[in-house]
């Protein structure tokens, strides 16, 4: 019986060839397979695989005959695949040789629908999901490589990928998570993902065309979340996941304007600076203060202007009669002071360990919340 079948398109990588299968090759797992879909490449990029691999059976290899994009691609894997899990693999990524036995292992006992790895997600502590809400709370983006699907689930639900858009990935994984609990959440080493230049987030020459297909995944995204999401709050989780992706198009003011639209919101408030930040950044310009204390005054006013501290409270709570902020950005953080009963800022060290010398709050505001990191109350 085959275990897991890894589906990984290929087009005009003839020099990731060799990355791909050393990758491949050296998984651990046993009862695998690999479909490698070459998605009608002009170059040297099949014959260097099935030069490589022709001596092993757990390869699978099929040519297109034309360029039909990496979705099509998927799909016939997702129709050759043989395994109880699929999972998906790039040709220049790298990943540990015990990763998808470990994923797979993890997947057993539970007979997870799904299986996530270890995104540096607050959520992964979880283990598994257990509330509707949860199973949105733990998406940090729409990756698909990061996770096993089960077979007999992806075919029941018929979950497949959109063909001819740039970022179908996402409602694959939309589909996928909307429809079942059975998540379970692993700490197994994480995917070594690469983005190269010509990509389809980093070629300019596709961004039009990618601009249009993320609106057009949103639109079917709401329609999705119609269907499925009762629940109030887990509706506002799903926004702000589906917010995510302006991350990419942070100074396309009227793309972001469109897309608020659609999701039928305002501009985030959050976003908005304050006069003082504003007058700061001019006194760094012309050298009035030094970068160590334009930082300092920048996380004050990030921190004071914020709907998550609570002067009053903290002022009372600690018994600081003035400065508040100053107190907690400079000594109060490091001391286990809280800005808020909204805000735990202790836990979102131990969450994210790695953020353990900078101040938690404003690490949040600044960087957390665009990459989806979550925080909860006292």
């Amino acid at each position: 019986m085959i275990k897991v079948s890894v589906i990984t398109p290929i087009y005009n990588r003839e020099n990731w060839v060799e990355n791909l299968v050393k990758n491949l090759k050296a998984q651990t797992l046993n009862e695998i397979e690999f479909i490698i879909i070459d998605d009608g490449s002009n170059d040297k990029t099949y014959e260097k695989i099935r030069k490589q691999t022709q001596q092993d059976k757990r390869f699978v290899l099929i040519k297109s005959l034309k360029n039909l994009g990496p979705y099509h691609a998927r799909n016939i894997g997702l129709e050759k695949a043989q395994g109880e899990y699929i999972g998906f693999f790039d040709s220049d990524d790298n990943i540990p040789e015990d990763y998808f036995q470990s994923l797979y292992e993890q997947a057993i006992p539970k007979q997870a629908d799904i299986v996530y790895t270890s995104y540096n997600n607050l959520s992964h502590l979880l283990k598994q999901i257990t509330t509707e809400i949860d199973k949105i709370r733990v998406l940090k983006n729409g990756a698909i490589w990061d996770k096993l699907f089960k077979r007999k689930y992806l075919n029941k639900k018929q979950i497949k990928f959109t063909e001819g858009l740039y970022t179908a990935d996402n409602l694959f994984i939309i589909q996928a998570f909307l429809q079942t609990n059975n998540i379970v959440l692993t700490a197994t080493p994480s995917y070594e993902y690469k983005i190269q230049k010509d990509s389809i987030g980093k070629d300019s020459k596709k961004q039009a065309k990618r601009k249009q297909d993320i609106m057009i995944v949103l639109d079917r995204a709401l329609k999705m979340a119609g269907q499925y999401i009762k629940d109030q709050s887990m509706q506002e989780e799903f926004l702000l996941f589906l917010e995510r992706s302006l991350f990419d198009y942070k100074k396309d003011k009227k793309f972001q304007e469109q897309f608020y639209k659609k999701l039928g919101l305002e501009r985030s408030e959050k976003s908005k600076k304050t006069l003082w930040l504003k007058i700061l950044k001019i006194f760094k310009i012309l050298r009035i203060i030094s970068p160590k204390k334009y930082q300092q005054e920048r996380q004050i006013e990030i921190v004071k202007s914020s709907d998550l501290f609570d002067e009053k409270w903290y002022e009372k709570e600690y018994q600081i009669s003035k400065n508040a902020a100053k107190d907690y950005v400079k000594t109060g953080w490091k001391k286990g002071r809280n800005p808020s009963l909204n805000f735990d800022g202790n836990q979102y060290l131990k969450d994210y360990p790695e953020v353990k010398e900078l101040c938690p709050l404003v690490h949040y505001l600044t960087q957390g919340r665009k990459e989806g990191r979550r925080y909860y109350p006292l």
